[in-house]
């Protein structure tokens, strides 16, 4: 006890004997153990934050798939955003049965992720579509309010048309010509007095020869996920719906993202506007900030398009209200709305709000209508295209990540839905092919004997395709246009049916998550037993580069702290040698009044661990106000991926005791090996080495 006594007296003095080198040293412990601790804490802080948004809102703790695949699943993508193959599960009954029994599952969903493209036609197409409704209903006034607006549109194709004849040769020149010839048609001034003698025969002319002139309008690109509609609400809780409502059991249809909606599908006008009045929000000027300046240039150009949209009397309305807001007195309607169009940091705010109080309801700002049918057309397995109609019956968003574009990864369909885009054909189509080919007597045959068989040789049935023994259509083959000019939807279904057919992937729902690598082997364990060929990945894994991102910010980290302790390991040596030789006198006396050798190292050893404890309390005690600080008051996000990180709009991260302790322990470790070599270099220094110090 006395010894201790003296070493740490000893220490304390030495410490204050030597204040330069005990600053320097104690100053890189305590930024060494603040690193570690806040960075450390703010890393599970992170990880469990981009956790939280991961798996309540896509993928699920876990992630089931066909060990067979050739692609690791990338629920909100990988490298490659398509294409890529995970394969499939052929009955997810057969899976399901087999994990649920596994404690610890709270659930298990079906899931498919694939890419498709969405058209509702061009705005020619939509314009003749609402002529031939107001038709039907008799409507009369809309029908006087509907037609100049076409003729404007048909003047602007006749335009391109022209210059399309002037600029193309040989088959596409005579193509183009004909259609210039249908367009002009429509112009010649007793063109509608035949559409009042004739309405449908009229419309059906605008609709076989004029329409497809117009092309088939703007291909929008989705990434949807086919699910169990219900078990996806119930399960994960960060979803809710935003307009419409949930499709009902048994029924097909899709909900579209909201965020996806707004970034994607959302007509280009309104979108621009929205940049530019979340810049203002955010503190940016259009003047100074180059992105902004952009989107505002464009914006101008979008008048024209605006203009086609809007019926006569939309304009009558709107044209003293854009005189006053612009403060123009006079000038037309296509004036007014440029300048109204043309935006800058003093008007911005009073524009957006104007455009949203009075646009809305007299032009489409998506391609669709909660409640409309849409076309969706997607590759299947097989190679060929498919296209189906679905009906729209809400949007949705994921609470909390409202503003994060990831977010809007995927749309939600019904999990017969995106089987049937898949390619996967249903009972009836199956039992409708087999009809087929024994009226046509057709034979299955397998490849070693085509040959033989397709040039009259004997050949024994051999075994059906893999992809038609799994139900893959190969006659899939739909056109768009028809598909869209139908609003056929397809039957109700069994949760029967939906349990017993394909699916790409299943997520499993824990009731604990702490216990998740626990049950991600017992669930490996359980298919493995059941002989079926599975691999199980966690959160993680299964979504991607995005789930990776905590590893890699945490390598990066750890690759940082361990440069630093470097470094302080190097200047701590440096330190402690330096003092050892200038304390050369005093050690030389120590021994000779009878100091052993371990006393000699344990002074040294006592000195750093007292410096170490003094320097490591500092440094843990401001990593952990500092982590309190910001648990109370947030990290806020700066953009839109990082309220995806963040789980939201701020990050309140939590500090432990873990993470306080492995802090303090890291120093304590990196102090001690620093300063070894210079207490073994202390006690090699014998008495008659103080006498000579002396001459």
């Amino acid at each position: 006890m006395n010894q201790l006594q003296l070493l740490l007296h000893l220490s304390l003095r030495n410490l204050w004997a030597h204040k330069v080198k005990s600053l320097i040293v104690g100053s890189l412990m305590i930024f060494g153990t603040l690193l570690v601790v806040s960075g450390t804490a703010m890393l599970d802080s992170v990880e469990n934050a981009i956790s939280r948004s991961v798996i309540h809102s896509l993928s699920g703790h876990l992630q089931i798939y066909s060990a067979d695949a050739r692609d690791e699943l990338a629920i909100y993508g990988g490298t490659a955003m398509s294409g890529q193959d995970y394969g499939f599960i052929s009955r997810f009954s057969d899976v399901k049965s087999v994990v649920e029994k596994v404690p610890n599952v709270k659930a298990v969903v079906p899931m498919g992720i694939n890419l498709a493209n969405m058209t509702r036609g061009s705005d020619l197409d939509r314009a003749f579509s609402r002529l031939r409704d107001a038709h039907r209903r008799g409507d009369t006034a809309e029908r006087d309010q509907l037609i100049p607006r076409v003729e404007r549109m048909l003047k602007l194709l006749e335009t391109e048309l022209t210059n399309g004849v002037e600029v193309s040769g040989g088959v596409r020149k005579t193509e183009l010509a004909d259609q210039l010839v249908d367009v002009r048609r429509t112009l010649a001034p007793g063109f509608w007095s035949e559409y009042a003698e004739d309405p449908l025969k009229t419309l059906e002319f605008l609709d076989t020869k004029v329409a497809p002139a117009g092309g088939d309008g703007r291909l929008m690109y989705l990434r949807y996920v086919g699910t169990d509609l219900s078990a996806f609400a119930k399960h994960f809780d960060r979803f809710k719906l935003v307009e419409g409502e949930m499709v009902p059991p048994g029924k097909r249809g899709i909900l579209i993202n909201q965020k996806f909606a707004d970034l994607r599908l959302k007509l280009l006008t309104a979108r621009l506007f929205d940049d530019l009045e979340e810049g203002r929000v955010d503190g940016l000027t259009i003047e100074t900030n180059a992105a902004l300046k952009s989107k505002a240039r464009r914006l101008k150009t979008q008048a024209g398009s605006i203009s086609l949209m809007l019926s006569p009397k939309d304009v009558a309305t709107l044209t003293p209200m854009l005189a006053q807001l612009t403060g123009r007195k006079s000038g037309t309607f296509d004036e007014l709305l440029e300048a109204f169009l043309t935006i800058d940091d003093t008007n911005v705010e009073r524009h957006y709000a104007f455009f949203y109080k009075e646009f809305p309801h007299r032009i489409d700002l998506y391609p669709f209508k909660v409640g409309d049918v849409v076309t969706i057309r997607a590759w299947t397995r097989t190679g060929y295209a498919k296209a189906t109609n679905v009906k729209v019956w809400g949007t949705f968003a994921f609470k909390g990540l409202e503003r994060s574009d990831l977010s809007g990864a995927a749309n939600l369909v019904d999990m017969m839905t995106f089987r049937t885009l898949y390619g996967q054909m249903s009972a009836g189509q199956r039992a409708e092919l087999e009809t087929i080919r024994k009226d046509a007597k057709v034979r299955t045959v397998g490849r070693q004997e085509a040959e033989d068989a397709f040039f009259g040789g004997s050949a024994d049935t051999g075994d059906a395709e893999e992809d038609s023994a799994e139900g893959f259509s190969e006659f899939d083959g739909v056109s768009l246009k028809q598909a869209r000019r139908s609003t056929a939807v397809e039957p109700s279904f069994t949760q029967a049916e939906v349990d017993d057919g394909l699916v790409l992937s299943a997520a499993v729902i824990l009731k604990d998550d702490a216990k998740l690598e626990q049950t991600q082997l017992a669930i490996a364990d359980a298919l493995d037993r059941a002989k079926l060929r599975m691999q199980v990945v966690d959160w993680q894994k299964a979504s991607g580069i995005l789930g990776q991102s905590a590893l890699l910010v945490r390598g990066i980290l750890f690759i940082a702290i361990f440069i630093i302790f470097g470094v302080a390991l190097v200047i701590i040596n440096n330190s402690m040698l330096m003092a050892t030789l200038e304390r050369v006198k005093e050690i030389g006396t120590l021994r000779a009044i009878g100091a052993q050798r371990r006393f000699i190292l344990g002074m040294l050893l006592f000195e750093t661990v007292t410096l170490c404890l003094i320097s490591g309390g500092l440094g843990t005690a401001c990593a952990v106000g500092l982590m309190k600080w910001l648990s109370h008051v947030g990290i806020p996000a700066i953009n839109d991926v990082m309220v995806f990180i963040f789980s939201g709009s701020r990050l309140y991260p939590d500090v432990s005791t873990e993470h306080a302790v492995l802090g303090f322990v890291i120093i304590f470790v990196v102090s001690l090996c620093a300063t070894l070599f210079p207490a073994r270099l202390a006690t090699q220094i014998q008495p008659i080495e103080a006498m000579q110090s002396r001459d």
